[in-house]
């Protein structure tokens, strides 16, 4: 078994990478990886509850991030730099994650097999 970090980096709003990397972690997971994802810069914004919004051109993926469990995907992180500086609340999130500091992020890194920046 692999550990795999998903590195998310990217707005829900301006494109598919956070509906392309949910998919690929779970497809990870599903062959009996390790897989950690770690939601940094605007990617904070993927773990906001999501409102149903008929013009939004994109699907509301994050409501399955629920679904990391029944895919055993227990280590979720956000950089706390990128949560704070975005004026965001840990309250505010949809799912429970860990927040880690930059140097906790290094640490993370250097702990993988692979690191898959999306």
């Amino acid at each position: 078994m692999r550990n795999i970090l998903l590195l998310q980096q990217h707005s829900p709003f301006n494109n598919s990478n956070g509906r392309e990397a949910l998919d690929m972690a779970l497809a990870l997971a599903a062959v009996e990886h390790s897989v950690s994802i770690l939601f940094c810069d605007d990617a904070v914004y993927q773990l906001l509850p999501t409102v149903d919004q008929p013009d939004f051109g994109l699907k509301q993926y994050p409501r399955s991030f629920k679904l990391f469990s029944l895919y055993d995907i227990e280590q979720v992180y956000a950089c706390l730099e990128s949560v704070t500086a975005r004026g965001l609340e840990p309250a505010q999130l949809n799912i429970a994650v860990t927040l880690l500091s930059k140097a906790d992020i290094a640490a993370l890194l250097s702990s993988q097999h692979q690191v898959i920046t999306t």
